[in-house]
């Protein structure tokens, strides 16, 4: 079994390595410190298992799913991830990934989502479970709900404005509101998209507009 581990902290390494060991001792292990150099690795080895970190240099956001499946297109991706998984967890299975786990989850949990991945399961905490059931429908078990589709038509522009860098004071001056005004459109954006700052807006923007 050969195993490719795409990421940068080196802990984070350590840990995986040291499960895996426990799960699998003759896989054979290879681990890249950026997405490129995961990539060049999969173009002369053939691998069965892609542990990925979503934040990892280089990295392409959800795009690095097809990228990926465009190199290997039988590989089982597991996505090894400190970020909300109720947030990125169905937008990656979505779009290729195979598993999602979070960097806080507990070495039990690892061995498990690992050897349901090994069998040719899928792999979700049992939360992402339940999501799952919520927001997929019946008549279409791939439709996703996508936060920036509950935004208003006004909401939508005060966000596109926030994108362009511009302030408070700016938006207001461009679309003729008072500056309190447009505070208002800007924690319901916030609140609507689960963040608390532009840069996590811009995060889950790419996220979602890349679906």
């Amino acid at each position: 079994m050969n195993i490719l581990i795409i990421e940068d902290h080196p802990l984070i390494k350590i840990g995986l390595k040291h499960l895996i060991r426990e799960s699998a001792p003759k896989a054979v292990l290879t681990q890249a410190d950026s997405f490129p150099t995961g990539m060049a690795l999969m173009d002369t080895s053939k691998f069965d298992l892609l542990i990925l970190d979503i934040e990892v240099p280089g990295g392409q956001n959800i795009k690095m799913m097809d990228m990926v499946r465009k190199k290997q297109s039988e590989i089982i991706i597991l996505i090894h991830s400190g970020h909300d998984e109720d947030t990125y967890a169905l937008p990656y299975l979505q779009a290729g990934a195979d598993g999602f786990l979070s960097k806080q989850s507990s070495q039990e949990e690892f061995k498990k989502a690992f050897s349901e991945l090994m069998n040719h399961g899928k792999y979700v905490s049992y939360r992402i479970q339940q999501t799952l059931l919520h927001n997929i429908s019946d008549n279409n078990s791939r439709k996703l709900k996508n936060p920036i589709l509950s935004l208003s038509r006004r909401e939508t522009r005060v966000m596109e404005l926030l994108m362009e860098g511009k302030w408070t004071k700016e938006i207001s001056s461009i679309l003729d509101l008072k500056e309190n005004t447009i505070s208002t459109y800007k924690r319901r954006i916030f609140d609507k998209l689960d963040v608390t700052n532009e840069l996590e807006l811009a995060k889950k923007l790419s996220l979602f507009k890349s679906y």
